[in-house]
C-alpha cells in the first residue's frame, strides 16, 4: 500500500486474492527458515579432508551406510494463531510445552532402523500393558537426547549389526550431544 503511495496510485486495494495471484504468477511462496545454512563451509576445511568421507563410503555397499538425524515433537501444544470472527474477543490458554525427541535412521537405499525416542517419563502411563515397542524408548529431564544417551544407543545397534557380520557407517550431524564413540 504505501508502494502504491508513492507511486501516486490511489485507486489500488490489495486483498488477499490480489496478493494470492501476484504470487503465483511470480512463482512467491512463503516458506518457514529452518536448519543452518552454511553450517560447515570448505574454508573450516582442512586442506585434504573433503576427499577423507568420499574413501570411507567408497569402502562399503549402499545397505551399510545409515544417515541419522535428529527432531524434537511437541504435542498438545496450542497453535499460536487462529481464525475467529472479529467481533468476539479471543483469549489464548496456558501453553503446554509437552516434547519428546526422536532420532530416525536410514540406510542409502531406505531400510530404516527402529526410531529412538526420549521422552520425560520413565515409564509413561500410555505404555502400561504393551509389551513390545516398535522404537528404542529412553527418558531424560528435559527429553533432549545427550550424549549418555546416544552413545547407549549407538553400541546397541553395533551389538546387533555384529551379530548379523555386518560393519556400518552411521552418519550423525555434528551437535554437542553427539559424542566421538569409540571401540566400537
Amino acid at each position: 500500500m504505501k508502494f502504491a503511495e508513492r507511486m501516486n496510485v490511489t485507486n489500488f486495494y490489495a486483498s488477499d486474492g490480489w496478493l494470492d495471484g501476484w504470487k503465483k504468477r511470480y512463482n512467491i511462496s512463503f516458506k518457514t527458515v529452518s536448519g543452518e545454512a552454511n553450517a560447515c563451509t570448505r574454508k573450516m576445511v582442512a586442506p585434504g579432508e573433503e576427499t577423507k568421507l568420499p574413501t570411507i563410503l567408497s569402502k562399503y555397499k549402499l545397505n551399510q551406510v545409515y544417515n541419522s538425524d535428529e527432531f524434537g515433537m511437541f504435542y498438545r501444544l496450542q497453535p499460536n494463531k487462529s481464525l475467529h470472527f472479529k467481533n468476539e474477543k479471543f483469549v489464548g490458554g496456558k501453553h503446554i510445552k509437552l516434547r519428546f525427541t526422536g532420532l530416525a535412521s536410514a540406510n542409502a537405499l531406505g531400510k530404516k532402523l527402529p526410531m529412538f525416542v526420549i521422552g520425560k517419563a520413565k515409564s509413561p502411563r500410555c505404555f502400561k500393558n504393551v509389551k513390545h515397542l516398535p522404537c528404542h524408548y529412553r527418558s531424560q529431564k528435559k527429553s533432549w537426547m545427550d550424549g549418555t544417551l546416544l552413545q547407549e544407543w549407538v553400541r546397541e545397534i553395533d551389538w546387533q549389526f555384529k551379530k548379523e557380520g555386518l560393519k556400518i557407517v552411521l552418519l550423525v550431524d555434528n551437535c554437542p550431544a553427539h559424542p566421538i564413540i569409540d571401540n566400537l
